[in-house]
């Protein structure tokens, strides 16, 4: 697999943070006698405003924000159990020596993928597009489209690294390539590889401008 700059998911991607997640929904869900199952299933790759709007669709928007705000503190301070996920910070550490382009775009908001990002062994990028920044969510393809711009490169030049399957339909729309993270039962041709580990991965500089992205066959 060939490009020139690459994208990831953080949630589920590059930090496995699904405990933390489910436990931040639950709460939400419990606070508003929600389905647990139906909250679990929904919330995955989108933003939490979404989310909060689908779950409560007739409070009024004071009403919403102010269980955005709750939500937001909450996830950002549960930060237990979070971990990389294997060879994640290995993997950032090789693309920035090799001066290969790359930047973060989730939906999470700001305050929270801050924390979650600071678990990795990293500095944070120039390009780390939080759900506050994109008018559309994923699975629309702004988030990943806004991310190359930044990048300088096209959509189709670019990599993405992802978990979800809105995430993966965000990336698809935008016309990117896509290596999907722990997630084989979303494998087909649009899907070149899968990986369950970072450590999988090998990169090979081939100009000054391209890449290649091979799985370790070892």
């Amino acid at each position: 697999m060939q490009a020139k700059g690459i994208l990831f998911d953080l949630d589920g991607t590059l930090v496995n943070s699904l405990p933390a997640v489910e436990r931040c929904w639950l709460g939400f869900a419990e606070r508003h006698q929600l389905n647990h199952s139906y909250v679990l299933k929904t919330i995955h790759g989108r933003k939490a405003i979404d989310n909060i709007k689908l779950f409560l669709p007739n409070k009024p928007e004071s009403f919403i924000t102010q269980e955005y705000h709750w939500l937001e503190q909450l996830e950002a301070q549960d930060i237990k159990d979070i971990d990389e996920i294997s060879g994640a910070s290995h993997f950032l550490q090789q693309l920035s020596s090799l001066n290969i382009p790359w930047g973060v775009v989730t939906s999470g908001t700001k305050k929270v993928a801050d924390s979650r990002f600071a678990i990795l062994n990293v500095a944070k990028p120039k390009v780390f597009i939080t759900g506050e920044m994109v008018f559309k969510t994923k699975p629309a393809p702004d988030g990943y489209l806004q991310g190359a711009d930044l990048l300088g490169l096209p959509a189709d030049e670019c990599i993405v690294f992802e978990d979800s399957k809105a995430g993966i339909e965000s990336a698809l729309n935008a016309n990117c390539q896509i290596i999907t993270v722990n997630t084989p039962n979303s494998l087909d041709n649009n899907h070149m590889l899968n990986i369950n580990s970072f450590d999988e991965l090998v990169i090979n500089k081939l100009n000054q401008n391209n890449f290649e992205i091979l799985k370790n066959k070892v």
